[in-house]
């Protein structure tokens, strides 16, 4: 399994594609599953695992099961696309656990991101170990394009697979999320997904293995965060973050009224030193179907052009870089943690002659574009938004405009009335003129 996309995808040839099934005495038994698009998370994995692979297992009967334990389809990993927590890697081992006696090899291959990394396999090392997943669930539902991906797979391989012949449940294949681009990275069911450290997965296996002494110490502080910690900047809100409760979810984690999911938090849980408001001459709009966070409804967006027609009110929160690391991974990709800064100092004293910053390891999000708004008391003001790239496509409708479900313009009327920047009569109309007037 992995993320194809037609053959445009690392390789870009027909290697990975699903007609690739051997040859020779080995005819039927190369077995490609090609994701069609990005993203594709614990249920679609899943999905192929109990219609694809367990059964072919199962009738194959193996004597051992080899895994080439790569991470790269791990949420936060920056090049593989995909979305599999530890609770999704924990789960499909231990469904492996029931061939072979249980006699598995897991040779650790690969991954870019070593939080991911080392988070996963602690989640398979806790099912080798004590032959349990981690905690998780399982709630979401596969892509569309995952059905359909595994009905083609399963009629390839059918004439070698018996037990693939026949064709899956309409009342099965009918279970499905919206796709991709209508989901958020920072809404994906990957968010609130919790793991132990690093440190912990070797406590266990050392302890289980009865050595007495020589480990090493684990677990120092990541580098860059103790030097962005010392860094204070202006996270300016147009969206839901302007009311403070709903931010605070950023910092110290949880959830407010309206949210369907927790947030991780951040590392530093400190509150904002400072709080204020200004206006800014960029179009606040409404876009997207749908977000795991808010369920249906369009999500807040600001043009990142300056257009002094167009007022926004933004509310802005003094934090420190560090803080506004974690703010971005959890509006975009979320991962546990990462092993550098997605926007370190380099970016920030760039910014100011750039005016915006896209980040490439968050291209997939939908907020990976930091926009410098100026200074207030010498302090950099930075927001995060949509690419300009990314307007044209709402403009051309590629892209949908939608205006926003009542319990997200709930919170951002909260954020302005208690803020004191606008009336509640005023602050619903400020919402429906951005969410109806052309953009």
């Amino acid at each position: 399994m992995k993320e194809h996309e037609f053959g445009t995808f690392y390789p870009a040839n027909d290697d990975g594609f699903y007609t690739m099934i051997g040859e020779g005495p080995g005819l039927g038994y190369n077995i490609n599953v090609p994701w069609e698009n990005g993203r594709c998370g614990d249920a679609d994995y899943l999905a192929v695992w109990d219609h694809i692979l367990l059964p072919v297992a199962k009738d194959f009967g193996p004597d051992i099961i080899i895994i080439s334990a790569g991470f790269d389809a791990a949420a936060g990993d920056p090049l593989g696309g995909c979305r599999v927590t530890p609770y999704g890697y924990s789960v499909m081992l231990k469904k492996l656990m029931d061939f072979a006696q249980g006699k598995i090899v897991l040779a650790l291959e690969g991954g870019y991101n070593l939080g991911s990394i080392s988070n996963s396999v602690f989640a398979c090392m806790n099912v080798l170990l004590e032959d349990k997943p981690v905690a998780g669930s399982s709630e979401a539902y596969p892509f569309e394009s995952t059905w359909r991906v595994i009905q083609a797979v399963r009629k390839k391989i059918s004439a070698f697979w018996p037990t693939l012949a026949d064709e899956l449940p309409t009342k099965l294949t009918s279970l499905k999320a919206p796709p991709a681009h209508m989901i958020s990275s920072s809404d994906s069911e990957d968010e609130d997904t919790k793991v132990e450290t690093l440190e912990a997965v070797l406590q266990v296996a050392l302890s289980k293995l009865k050595v007495d002494d020589g480990h090493a110490e684990l677990g120092t502080a990541t580098p860059w965060r103790s030097e962005l910690s010392k860094v204070d900047v202006f996270y300016a809100s147009f969206g839901s973050n302007m009311w403070k409760s709903r931010f605070l979810c950023y910092i110290e984690g949880g959830q407010v009224e309206g949210m369907q999911k927790p947030c991780s938090g951040s590392k530093d849980r400190n509150p904002p030193k400072e709080i204020l408001w200004k206006t800014f001459p960029h179009r606040l709009f409404f876009g997207r179907d749908s977000s795991h966070t808010w369920g249906p409804g369009g999500v807040a967006f600001l043009n990142p052009e300056c257009d002094c027609r167009h007022k926004a009110y933004l509310c802005l929160y003094r934090i420190t870089l560090e803080q506004f690391n974690d703010v971005l991974l959890q509006e975009n990709v979320y991962s546990d943690d990462v092993s550098s800064p997605l926007f370190d100092t380099n970016d920030l004293n760039s910014v100011a002659n750039k005016k915006a910053v896209s980040l490439e390891a968050l291209k997939n999000g939908w907020y990976h574009n930091v926009v410098y708004l100026g200074k207030e008391h010498g302090i950099p003001i930075l927001t995060m938004t949509c690419s300009l790239s990314a307007v044209g496509k709402f403009k051309s409708g590629e892209f949908p405009l939608r205006a926003p479900a009542p319990a997200y313009t709930n919170t951002l009327i909260k954020g302005l009335v208690e803020g004191k920047q606008l009336s509640e009569e005023e602050a619903k109309a400020y919402i429906h003129e951005a969410s109806t007037k052309r953009l």
